[in-house]
C-alpha cells in the first residue's frame, strides 16, 4: 500500500514511547490508501496518524493546559471498541493500549460500549467508562479526560480543550436499531462549535440504516440550531451489507470518494469507499465520517486510519486464545480520524 505522505516521529517523542512498558511501546505509523495521489475528497493531504497537522500547529501553550486557548487544530476519532467491558477492563496491556489510542485524540466516539447491542446496563457501561477514562488520565498524567454516555456509545474528550455543551440521544423521525447519540461541543477559546452523532448500524439493516444517517443529520442540525455535523461511527457500509458506490445512485452518490447515500454537494465522505478500516484479511470501509458542507469547511486536511500493530507493539497485549497478542485483542476494527481548523468556523 503506497503511502502519500510520511512522518517521523521527534526522536525525544520516539525515545519516551519506546520506553514504555509492555504494549504501549510505539513503533512507525502508516496511513490508508487515498482516494487520488495525496488526496482525500476534499482535495486535503491523508496523513500517516499521530500528531499530523496538529503538531505542526505547536505544542500547547501554558494557557492551553488551563483550558483557556484550545489549539489551532483538533483530531477527532471513532473507534468500535468490539464491546469494552469488564473482560477487557480487566487486561491490563490491553487497556493501556486503547488509552494510548485515545489520548491521541481530542474527543473520540465509542461504538460497542457494554456490548455490540442495547442490552448491557446502564451501572455496566458507567463502570467500564469510568476504568477505562482514568487509563487514559493516568498515562496523560491528570485529570484531562471526560466522557459522555448512551446506549452502546460514548465520547471521551479532553475538557481542557473542549466544553459539552449539551448531548443526549438522538429523537428525530428516522429509525435505528441502536439509537445514536448525540454530542455538541464548543472548542475553547476559538470560534469553532460542532455536533457529532455516532452510529453503529445493525448490519443486516445496513441497506436502510445508513441512507437514513442523512436525514439524521439534517434533523440534529435543526434542532440545535448548529450547521456543523459529523457523523461518525461504524456504518457497516461495505461488504455485503451495503452498496458503498453502485453503479448508478439514486441520489447522486456513490463513487470512489462519496458513499451512497450521502449526496455530493450536500454533504462530504471523509473515509472514502476504497479505505480499509477492519482487522479482517479483506479490504471493508465499514467505519465512515460524514460532514455537513458547513463542517467540511472547517476540515483541516487530513484524515487516516490508525492500525494499532504499526503504532504499538501489542505482543503482551491479553486476549483470548486466538486475539492475544494482536489487533484483535484491541478490536476487529480500526480506528479512523481527521483534523479540524478551530479558527475559522464563521456558522
Amino acid at each position: 500500500m503506497s503511502l502519500s505522505t510520511s512522518r517521523l516521529l521527534p526522536a525525544c517523542v520516539l525515545a519516551l514511547a519506546l520506553a514504555l512498558a509492555g504494549c504501549g511501546r510505539t513503533k512507525a505509523a502508516q496511513e490508508p490508501p487515498p482516494p487520488g495521489p495525496g488526496k482525500d475528497a476534499l482535495g486535503g493531504a491523508v496523513d500517516p496518524g499521530p500528531g499530523s497537522a496538529r503538531a505542526a500547529a505547536g505544542a500547547a501553550t501554558d494557557g492551553e493546559a488551563l483550558g483557556t486557548l484550545a489549539p489551532e487544530v483538533i483530531k477527532i476519532g471513532s473507534y468500535n471498541m468490539a464491546i469494552l467491558a469488564s473482560t477487557k477492563t480487566a487486561r491490563p496491556r490491553t487497556m493501556e493500549v486503547l488509552a494510548l489510542i485515545a489520548a491521541d485524540f481530542d474527543v473520540m466516539a465509542m461504538q460497542e460500549v457494554g456490548s455490540n447491542g442495547s442490552t448491557a446496563s446502564d451501572e455496566s457501561c458507567v463502570a467500564a467508562m469510568e476504568a477505562y477514562t482514568a487509563r487514559i488520565n493516568q498515562i496523560e498524567g491528570g485529570d484531562l479526560y471526560a466522557y459522555v454516555r448512551g446506549d452502546q456509545y460514548a465520547f471521551v474528550y479532553r475538557k481542557d480543550r473542549l466544553e459539552l455543551k449539551a448531548s443526549g440521544l438522538y429523537q428525530g423521525t428516522r429509525l435505528f436499531t441502536y439509537t445514536p447519540l448525540v454530542a455538541w461541543f464548543q472548542v475553547r477559546g476559538r470560534p469553532l462549535d460542532f455536533l457529532l452523532l455516532t452510529i453503529h448500524t445493525r448490519p443486516s439493516l445496513a441497506g436502510t440504516e445508513v441512507p437514513s444517517l442523512a436525514a439524521a443529520m439534517d434533523e440534529v442540525a435543526g434542532s440545535y440550531g448548529e450547521a456543523d455535523v459529523l457523523c461518525l461511527g461504524d456504518f457497516n457500509a461495505d461488504g455485503s451489507y451495503y452498496a458503498e458506490n453502485p453503479a448508478a445512485s439514486a441520489d447522486g452518490g456513490g463513487g470512489p470518494s462519496f458513499l451512497a447515500g450521502f449526496p455530493p454537494g450536500r454533504y462530504v465522505s471523509l473515509v472514502p469507499n476504497d479505505a480499509d478500516t477492519t482487522v479482517a484479511a479483506e479490504s471493508l470501509a465499514y467505519d465512515r465520517m460524514e460532514l455537513t458542507m458547513a463542517m467540511s469547511e472547517d476540515y483541516a486536511g487530513s484524515w487516516g486510519v490508525v492500525r494499532p500493530g504499526e503504532v504499538y507493539d501489542l505482543s503482551e497485549c491479553e486476549g483470548s486464545e486466538k486475539s492475544a497478542g494482536s489487533e484483535r485483542a484491541l478490536s476487529d476494527h480500526y480506528p479512523i480520524w481527521a483534523e479540524f481548523n478551530t479558527t475559522r468556523d464563521r456558522d
